[in-house]
């Protein structure tokens, strides 16, 4: 699923690609229910002539601001991805909404499982919930980790996966974060002390940005093809790999539901 560096990837992509100053022509949009707000007529009508003046990203969200005063919000969803091709070129499997550009190329929107969503809206936080610090801001500080945790019961693994606790974190980099910090991902979020606070906000951070460092060396080796999914976390995510601090067995667990891949010898339960 695409988390925070992957967002960001495809972000950076996009503007090395020149999306922003681009004017949009009316989208061809396949999947309807990817529209959520307005409808997909109205999306369409609105997007259609509009220059993308830049491209943000808020958590897992890109957010393209348009002349109008308008805001293209788009998630990928699990399996979702963005690409600008010429539009001669053969498309991609599984394009399910294609945005034409002023220069002769499209911006093509990959969706297998169709889990992708799209917004046209006056204000961008109309399509996202209530969302936490970006981790890799200055203003992500292990006292407001702390904060945020204090009082909390619940597995530290599940609330990590909340957006309005830290916005942008998925499956994959809470993992590798609890991994790194020695924490098991059943601790009750208030169990924590300060040291393992202090350990869990260094581990997110250097996560997050081991991997989207590893995202923009890929993108400048292989221009302008650059992959869209890399696995550039350390954990092993199956049993018969050993863990790469103490070779122990890997084990897997669900933590409300999610998948959980932790090792039981260096992230003990308490």
């Amino acid at each position: 699923m695409p988390e925070l560096p992957e967002v960001e990837n495809t972000r950076q992509y996009l503007l090395r690609s020149g999306l922003a100053g681009r004017r949009l022509g009316a989208p061809e949009i396949t999947w309807g229910k990817t529209v959520h707000e307005p409808s997909v007529g109205e999306f369409i009508e609105g997007v259609a002539g509009r220059c993308l003046t830049d491209l943000q990203r808020r958590g897992k969200y890109l957010i393209a601001p348009l002349d109008d005063d308008q805001f293209l919000v788009m998630h990928l969803g699990m399996t979702g991805s963005l690409r600008i091709h010429d539009a001669r070129r053969e498309p991609p499997p599984m394009v399910r909404h294609t945005f034409p550009l002023d220069d002769g190329r499209e911006m093509r929107f990959i969706d297998p499982r169709k889990f992708g969503h799209l917004w046209l809206l006056p204000d961008p936080s109309g399509a996202m919930r209530k969302m936490g610090p970006e981790p890799l801001e200055p203003a992500f500080t292990v006292d407001l980790l702390a904060s945020v945790l204090a009082g909390r019961k619940a597995p530290i693994k599940a609330l990590l996966l909340e957006q309005s606790v830290i916005a942008g974190l998925g499956n994959l980099y809470a993992d590798e974060a609890l991994f790194l910090s020695g924490i098991h991902p059943e601790r009750a979020a208030n169990d924590l002390g300060e040291d393992e606070t202090s350990a869990l906000h260094a581990a997110i951070v250097r996560a997050l940005s081991h991997s989207v460092a590893a995202y923009a060396a890929a993108r400048e080796a292989e221009w302008p093809d650059p992959p869209i999914a890399l696995s550039p976390w350390t954990i092993p995510r199956a049993t018969d790999e050993p863990c790469p601090r103490c070779s122990g067995a890997m084990a897997m667990i669900r933590v409300r539901g999610r998948s959980s891949w932790h090792c039981p010898l260096c992230q003990p339960a308490r």
